[in-house]
């Protein structure tokens, strides 16, 4: 999640149950801003269990920063099941790789995935 999604309307899906769905008004290194209704929400980042965009908002990845990882730009495209911190299952393609998060687009959505929330991911053979 980055600053090019300001502007964006988005779902935030938190890691104790709650979403939230409004426009991303900031985005900064640890917490994401959100306008919802009248009200600016100040979203940090470990709580956030993933993040809901358009499909077409995710692709690539960031090949620097994945020097000391076992996920890099070979599993662009892969589908995955995911199993994160709060026992929710997600799966998917996998579509974009940071060093903090993954994209994966599931039906017509996309999902940004923060490593953090993360317990493992078993990838689909083909």
């Amino acid at each position: 999640m980055d600053s090019k999604f300001r502007g964006m309307a988005v779902r935030v899906s938190l890691i104790n149950g709650e979403d939230f769905e409004g426009i991303v008004d900031d985005v900064a290194r640890y917490e994401l801003g959100l306008t919802i209704r009248d009200s600016f929400y100040i979203v940090f980042r470990h709580s956030i269990a993933f993040i809901e965009v358009n499909a077409v908002d995710l692709h690539g990845e960031k090949r620097a920063e994945l020097d000391d990882s076992l996920i890099t730009a070979d599993f662009i495209g892969v589908d995955a099941d995911i199993l994160l911190i709060n026992n929710r299952k997600l799966s998917g393609r996998l579509i974009k790789i940071s060093k903090y998060e993954l994209g994966i687009r599931a039906d017509d959505k996309g999902l940004i995935i923060p490593k953090s929330s993360i317990i493992y991911i078993k990838i689909r053979k083909s």
